[in-house]
């Protein structure tokens, strides 16, 4: 990993574009290890689209082993290439909320996708799905989510009291996921283009429903969690979004029945470190296989692309 995106101390590692910091312990450890067998393995599996690589310009940096991108990219025979003129695919990543208008660039995935943050994902989610997922929690019933804007930093609680908004916080719907044995779910779909290809379920304790710790996760089909209708909403929250590529965090709601869409990530790391090593293999073939043909698709290749 190259020093401009994770910053290692005798303390823990900072992630410098987000400022999430992890400390080092026992469980930090474990995951590192976990990881490492994945990357590993992943480097070994032989690479499932059988076609001509293609260049791929990333901007403003490589993507990293410890994104999901890179498993897809290596799957899909997506090669970085130097200087931009050279690369026929270009690809904007960079793990923030609010990114400047990127107009004048390539077009490229993500390349209009500037503002994840949790208000503009709930203003997007209410126009296209017709109901809301924020609360004002001056007047709304508790108990309800207060959660800050920016993404990534899992700091999340359930207010069981009405407050005034803070500035940077939103307030959303609590929604009830939990499990008979006291997990709550989480389906991590992974979209193209507005397709799912495939969807992570997510499962962690309820004390700590707002980490970045999963205790379990297997790998589904898509049509097994969301319907054809919901897909067609997804979908079109996607184009509003300008997410090419990324992950959503989708809830259903045991109350209602209803699917909210809670955060948008177009940098996840993955797979799901709680996924099992011979299902981590197999969802970055079918994310890759998923990846060429979208960009294919969207950017078709040059008669001499090689």
């Amino acid at each position: 990993m190259k020093p401009t995106d994770l910053k290692w101390s005798i303390r823990g590692v900072l992630v410098r574009e987000t400022g999430a910091f992890v400390p080092f312990n026992y469980a930090l450890l474990q995951d590192l290890r976990v990881w490492w067998k994945y990357y590993q393995a992943e480097q070994k599996t032989p690479i499932i689209v059988q076609k001509p690589k293609r260049r791929v310009a990333c901007h403003p940096r490589a993507v990293q082993p410890h994104y999901l991108l890179w498993g897809a990219m290596r799957q899909a025979g997506l090669k970085a290439s130097g200087p931009d003129a050279l690369a026929d695919i270009h690809v904007y990543f960079k793990d923030q909320t609010y990114l400047p208008d990127e107009a004048e660039a390539p077009a490229g995935l993500n390349r209009d996708c500037t503002n994840i943050s949790k208000s503009k994902v709930a203003f997007v989610f209410k126009e296209v799905f017709g109901y809301p997922l924020e609360v004002d929690p001056r007047t709304s019933p508790p108990p309800f989510i207060c959660k800050s804007e920016i993404n990534g930093r899992h700091d999340g609680y359930v207010s069981t009291e009405n407050c005034e908004p803070q500035q940077g916080w939103v307030y959303q719907k609590l929604i009830r996921t939990e499990t008979p044995d006291g997990t709550v779910v989480d389906l991590r779909a992974v979209t193209l283009f507005g397709k799912i290809p495939l969807i992570y379920v997510k499962e962690r304790p309820v004390k700590t429903r707002f980490s970045n710790t999963n205790c379990r996760c297997r790998l589904a089909e898509t049509l097994d969690h969301l319907s054809p209708e919901e897909l067609t909403k997804v979908s079109q929250f996607c184009q509003k979004m300008n997410l090419d590529w990324g992950g959503l965090d989708i809830l259903r709601n045991a109350e209602d029945g209803k699917i909210y869409i809670v955060d948008v990530n177009k940098t996840d790391m993955g797979p799901p470190l709680a996924l099992p090593l011979n299902e981590k293999l197999r969802s970055t073939q079918i994310l890759g296989l998923a990846l060429r043909e979208a960009v294919d698709f969207h950017y078709p290749p040059a008669l001499d692309s090689s």
